[in-house]
């Protein structure tokens, strides 16, 4: 019989238990720095990286950075919210629109998750040499860019 082609040991299930293990990896380290509560920790993120205001755009537009429907980016603001990490408020043009800001405390909460995804790459790449990690962020484009195009409906496999 054929080896089928979704096998456990394809390159395929080996992105996917990968993938898994980078997210366990990610919980354990965020709860070492003491950010294991934060739902969405790239929202932070996005947010501390938006200027030195902290204010994105509108929650639409965080729904877009993150690739997401903003019904998900909703229930994220309002757990973070309620941990004091960011506030929407009016904006001064449309007071309809709302913009999410970082307080304070979500800068604080962001340093702590930048701090446990810097453990994690670096262990994640240990003993990989500077030429192997050239390679695989080639790897990494071609694949990002084939996803896209089958996501935007373009070629089929």
């Amino acid at each position: 019989m054929a080896e089928r082609k979704d096998s456990l040991s394809s390159p395929a299930w080996g992105f996917r238990l990968m993938q898994k293990a980078h997210r366990d990896a990610v919980d354990a380290a965020l709860a070492r720095h003491g950010a294991g509560e934060v739902g969405q920790p790239f929202i932070l993120l996005l947010l501390l990286r938006s200027g030195e205001d902290g204010v994105m755009e509108t929650q639409r537009k965080l729904a877009e950075h993150m690739r997401v429907a903003p019904a998900t980016v909703t229930a994220s603001l309002k757990l973070l919210e309620r941990q004091g990490c960011v506030e929407r408020v009016a904006d001064a043009s449309d007071m309809r629109c709302k913009r999410i800001r970082i307080t304070e405390k979500g800068r604080s909460v962001a340093g702590l998750c930048l701090a446990a995804f810097e453990e994690v790459d670096s262990a994640m790449f240990r003993g990989f040499s500077p030429e192997e990690l050239e390679l695989l962020a080639g790897y990494f484009g071609r694949i990002s860019d084939n996803l896209k195009e089958l996501s935007e409906g373009g070629q089929r496999p």
